[in-house]
């Protein structure tokens, strides 16, 4: 599962013009990586328990390891405009 793959990034959260990333920037990241997610299984859009399981999983390890954690505005728009997960991890952080 991604969750697993999902918190060594957190690590790598330093970059120039970085400065401590907030509860708020957190949660979007936990949302958007939900959304790519569950795009890549199919089931994006779906009011499901799968959905919800999926976004407070990765909500633990992210907000514990996120807040904090030195982030840039050039991070958050490449977390924003990600086509999937593992390229928002791959190429955001």
């Amino acid at each position: 599962m991604l969750t697993r793959h999902f918190a060594p990034f957190l690590l790598l959260l330093v970059g120039a013009c970085a400065r401590p990333a907030t509860q708020q920037e957190c949660d979007e990241i936990v949302v958007r990586v939900t959304e790519l997610e569950l795009k890549t299984r199919g089931i994006a859009g779906r009011d499901s328990q799968e959905v919800r399981d999926t976004k407070e999983a990765l909500r633990k390890t992210t907000l514990r390891d996120c807040v904090g954690r030195r982030i840039s505005d050039k991070a958050m728009a490449c977390v924003r405009q990600a086509e999937s997960a593992q390229k928002l991890i791959n190429e955001c952080f």
